[in-house]
């Protein structure tokens, strides 16, 4: 979306009659006014005051060579008048042909070969620096249970019985979640983005592991009013990285054990088949983004040309309402991948 924004904001390349005086030597000078016509006032409400014209200037002759005339639109803070001077970028060398209003600051960067202005570039480079500050925070707040989650020291583990998807609601928050009723009757609420048709009917009432770190949120500290990292790990092999709720986490430390006193029951050595429910989302990409997705790379494609004035900023928020609605598509949580399923089906786990 910044690339989409910067290409809109930018120009591909200079003007043709711009790159044909850059191409023979261009230098800025002030020039004379000798004829002004179309004078237009623009109101200071929408910005500085300024006045753009069309005025006929005199450039300077080289040695040996007639002076010539060229007509250009400046834009100045004061009325124009026959005999004032402007700033115009023209080739000494090759006066026929023309000129272009404007001086270093308005210019400049163009003629270097730049795209956009030296504002604009920094506008962009801001809004990419958010923009990947952002995708972190975001990838923290949703995958940081799968890192935190980590075997430590101080986690303890409870065996439990999985009754299935439902809503943990807590200060007026609801949260989807895993229910993990202990053999003291006791129902701790796995935190995780699920859904019913996310988990397969044969894993309701199968026993598990729900391992989680006791040094948060069932601590009396400062960070036990934050989810403790947790995780299940089942009997079959797999394991689901989530959160656990302080207060739940507080609860199940009563009866939890060291999740290193828990290796007796499982001392065979086997690596673990780790679930995220929301990996399959790319089996059901609609139709409509797959459309959407190739709006927005021919809206940049088109960017690239020689398009200006309205046409380049529709032709941008057109790509960035594509874009946008993408995010909008593709945000609300996966459903149960069919492959994921058919390897459940006779309960016998990941295959």
């Amino acid at each position: 979306m910044v690339t989409l924004l910067a290409l809109a904001m930018g120009t591909p390349q200079c003007p043709e009659p711009m790159q044909r005086i850059v191409d023979a030597g261009a230098e800025f000078t002030h020039v004379q006014v000798e004829k002004v016509s179309d004078v237009q006032f623009h109101d200071p409400s929408h910005g500085r005051s300024s006045y753009t014209s069309t005025a006929v200037v005199r450039l300077a002759p080289t040695a040996g060579e007639e002076s010539v005339t060229a007509t250009v639109h400046p834009r100045t803070d004061a009325r124009p008048q026959s005999g004032t001077k402007v700033s115009v970028l023209h080739a000494p060398s090759r006066p026929e042909l023309g000129a272009v209003a404007g001086d270093e600051d308005s210019l400049g960067w163009a003629v270097r070969g730049f795209t956009m202005q030296p504002s604009k570039r920094w506008f962009a480079v801001i809004l990419w620096a958010a923009g990947i500050g952002l995708s972190v925070i975001s990838i923290s707040r949703n995958y940081m249970p799968r890192s935190s989650s980590r075997r430590r020291g101080t986690a303890l583990a409870v065996r439990g019985t999985l009754q299935g998807p439902g809503l943990f609601r807590r200060g007026g928050k609801r949260q989807t979640c895993l229910k993990v009723v202990t053999a003291s009757s006791r129902t701790a609420h796995f935190l995780i983005p699920i859904a019913e048709d996310h988990l397969p009917g044969s894993l309701t009432g199968q026993e598990l592991w729900l391992c989680f770190d006791v040094r948060r949120g069932a601590g009396n500290t400062p960070s036990s009013e934050s989810p403790a990292p947790a995780a299940l790990v089942s009997d079959d092999g797999w394991v689901m990285h989530g959160m656990l709720h302080p207060d739940d986490a507080h609860m199940m430390a009563a009866e939890g054990c060291s999740v290193e006193k828990t290796g007796a029951r499982n001392s065979d050595p086997r690596a673990l088949w780790l679930w995220d429910p929301r990996s399959a989302w790319l089996l059901y990409v609609p139709r409509t983004v797959l459309l959407l997705t190739a709006a927005l790379i021919a809206c940049a494609a088109l960017l690239t040309f020689d398009v200006t004035g309205v046409w380049r900023w529709m032709i941008g928020l057109s790509g960035a309402a594509a874009g946008l609605t993408v995010c909008v598509l593709v945000t609300p949580e996966p459903r149960r991948s069919p492959i994921r399923a058919a390897g459940y089906e006779d309960g016998t786990g990941p295959t």
